[in-house]
């Protein structure tokens, strides 16, 4: 998220991984900008776009896994693979589902 903000990009072995994510990321800061309420802190709206980040990574992988897996695709398409894109809240345990294909 901070790459999308403008900051310097880590080491070149992480780039691969911040490629992945940052559609989600641009998305999420996107959606953000239009909510903005005066009762809404800064950290607030950090909380928020990270979360919509998150779940849209997880919606995002799923895509990708669909576009550039023969094998899942044809499973998806059949029916015999279901898609779930799911988030964890590492602090409680909690699995929230936010979508599914």
């Amino acid at each position: 998220l901070q790459q999308v903000l403008g900051a310097k990009l880590p080491s070149k072995s992480m780039r691969h991984v911040l490629d992945q994510v940052v559609p989600s990321c641009m998305k999420a800061v996107s959606d953000a900008g239009g909510k903005s309420t005066t009762d809404e802190t800064t950290g607030g709206r950090q909380l928020q776009v990270e979360q919509t980040a998150t779940e849209l990574n997880a919606l995002y992988t799923i895509k990708q896994l669909l576009v550039h897996s023969p094998i899942i695709r044809a499973a998806a398409k059949s029916g015999s693979l279901e898609l779930h894109a799911a988030v964890l809240d590492s602090s409680t345990g909690r699995v929230d589902f936010v979508g599914q294909h």
